[in-house]
């Protein structure tokens, strides 16, 4: 019988680390952000949901229409998140909090990060 459970491994697939990955296609670097390293735990059979864990050195990323809902669990590190319209929010290690699909705006890494994200795309 098929376990219908999973842990997420924060040290990647068997506490191997993380593989080095891109940036998302909606995501430019504007300073820094240059090793972002992720795995994915977990897709539904339809591939619109995905669960994993996503890391990076510190920078700056500008997101142009990002094209999921994305919720976030910060493990390590510190993110400072800034919209179109110039809110800003600052996340710190054990923060949760979402990215809505859509969102235009950056996000600032003063320092190398690591979390939980779970991905919604339609």
């Amino acid at each position: 019988m098929t376990k219908m459970f999973l842990r997420v491994d924060p040290a990647g697939p068997g506490g191997n680390g993380l593989p080095p990955t891109t940036h998302d296609a909606s995501d430019r670097s504007l300073a820094g952000a240059t090793e972002p390293r992720a795995y994915t735990a977990y897709t539904d059979p339809s591939g619109v949901f995905t669960v994993g864990v996503w890391a990076c050195d510190a920078g700056t990323l500008a997101i142009n229409d990002l094209a999921i809902d994305e919720a976030c669990y910060l493990i390590d590190g510190e993110v400072v998140i800034t919209d179109v319209h110039g809110n800003t929010e600052r996340f710190v290690a054990g923060d949760a909090f979402l990215l809505k699909r859509g969102f235009v705006g950056t996000w600032h890494m003063p320092g190398p990060i690591l979390k939980y994200n779970a991905m919604y795309k339609r």
